[in-house]
């Protein structure tokens, strides 16, 4: 006897997994509000080790474990294999770093030494739960639209309490002219934008009609939201992502038109032509470069101060290179290496900062950061764990790029575009986009395609389409 689609459905939501349904999207919820205020620093206290983000991250594992105990669903893969290797060999990396601090006898932060001991062990046990189970996949695309979601909620907050709509008690959302939102820093507030609106970009790939539609409103939104943060980097990166993205989008549409013999590829360069040949023509039309740099001051920072700022982190990338080569190429263990600039002393010393700024006082053991994640890792773990991590990274962008999934790609790279300036190991947001590139599965097409064909992406269930 056949029996229809519907009424399958609906035996299946009256079934006994519907308990697991609801338990798996209310955890989903729970890690991607964990993520992003791991970022929203100015909530945590300062004799806290953890604050609200890292202790929503533990209950998600608790609670995701515990799952498992009663339904167990999970088993490892080669995502996960290829997961816990990248930290079994990082971690050994850190751990011939610290033998090598010890036997120079290097003077070692130890509570700073600590802290990146348990965020490092926090991230990598957030990688290895999410990439296990037949269900990964699906479980970090719901997350991707939950991350979107909250996060756009929360930068709205964020922006409401800036523009003075509201006031919270001990919070500072501005650092001078620069928004910070909730977070520590300027710098901070610009990776939360620059990974919200990232994310929600790889959702609009994977969604059509009206969600697609949110998709695109949420990346505009954080894309403009962090502008406010006067931050150059960000929007070089941005730019420079954008254009990746739509260049890539560009060149698959012409792949696909070339191979039902339209010269699609002709017709690009003849365009290409024609742009260039009316730059060339209205170039002599264009305002002096001073003009511009004036009329672009309310989006980037000063360029006095932009210069200070290269200055600073050339001194620092030259310190880490340094310590890096001292240590035999060992690196030096967790925690920061560097000694604090003199500019940055003189900088505190003169005039009343914000507050809630958290600055690393001079003491007896360096406690300073090399602004950049590759040299920091190299300053941490020596050529070990840098090699370990452009594995990672490069495997997950080759995976992405050959999925198809162009939102992916351009997210990795723009995220370690902005870590060439700043230290984003650490933060669980940027390697829930690692994780994501590395378990995609299927082109953007397919996937639309397998939701409207299947709309109930549960765990567990007998479904065709999970992969």
């Amino acid at each position: 006897m056949n029996v229809s689609i519907i009424p399958r459905r609906r035996r299946l939501r009256k079934s006994n997994h519907m308990p697991a349904l609801r338990y798996h999207l209310l955890v989903d919820w729970l890690l991607a509000l964990g993520m992003l205020m791991a970022l929203e620093t100015q909530l945590r206290s300062e004799s806290s080790i953890a604050g609200p983000g890292e202790i929503l991250l533990a209950a998600w594992l608790g609670l995701l474990l515990l799952g498992e105990q009663i339904r167990p669903s999970m088993r490892l893969g080669k995502v996960t294999l290829e997961i816990a290797a990248f930290w079994s060999i990082f971690a050994f990396a850190l751990c011939l770093g610290t033998m090598q601090s010890i036997v120079s006898a290097t003077p070692v932060d130890v509570p700073l030494s600590l802290h990146d001991v348990v965020a490092d062990s926090l991230v990598a046990a957030i990688c290895v739960v999410l990439t296990l189970g037949p269900d990964a996949a699906l479980r970090v695309r719901r997350t991707q639209w939950n991350v979107m979601a909250l996060g756009c909620g929360l930068l709205a907050l964020q922006l409401a309490n800036a523009a003075g709509l509201f006031v919270l008690s001990d919070i500072d959302p501005w650092y001078w002219d620069r928004m910070r939102g909730w977070t520590a820093n300027p710098n901070q507030f610009a990776l939360l934008c620059l990974l919200l609106a990232f994310v929600s970009l790889t959702v609009a790939e994977t969604e059509a009609g009206s969600r697609r539609a949110v998709a695109i409103f949420c990346s505009a939104l954080a894309f403009i939201g962090g502008l406010y943060a006067k931050s150059n980097a960000y929007l070089i990166v941005v730019v420079a992502g954008l254009g990746f993205f739509l260049g890539a989008k560009t060149l698959r549409w012409f792949g696909r038109l070339e191979r039902r013999r339209i010269p699609a590829l002709s017709f690009c360069a003849a365009a290409a032509a024609l742009l260039l040949g009316f730059a060339l023509l209205t170039a002599p039309l264009i305002e002096s470069k001073g003009d511009l740099m004036r009329d672009a001051g309310g989006v980037a920072r000063d360029n006095r101060a932009e210069l200070e700022d290269s200055s600073t982190r050339t001194q620092l990338w030259a310190q880490a290179l340094q310590r890096g080569a001292d240590s035999w190429l060992a690196g030096l263990g967790p925690g920061p290496h560097l000694d604090i600039p003199n500019v940055v002393l003189a900088g505190r010393r003169g005039g009343k900062e914000p507050a809630n700024m958290q600055h690393p006082d001079p003491g007896l053991a360096p406690n300073f950061e090399a602004h950049n994640t590759v040299l920091e890792l190299f300053v941490q773990g020596g050529l070990i764990a840098v090699s370990a991590f452009l594995w990672i990274v490069g495997l997950a962008v080759w995976r992405s790029w050959r999925a198809g999934m162009n939102g992916m790609v351009a997210a990795l790279l723009a995220v370690n575009a902005f870590g060439s300036f700043h230290v984003v190991f650490r933060h669980p947001l940027v390697w829930f986009v690692i994780c994501g590139a590395l378990i995609v599965t299927g082109s953007p097409a397919r996937i639309v395609r397998r939701r409207m064909a299947e709309p109930l992406p549960v765990a567990g269930l007998p479904m065709r389409f999970q992969p």
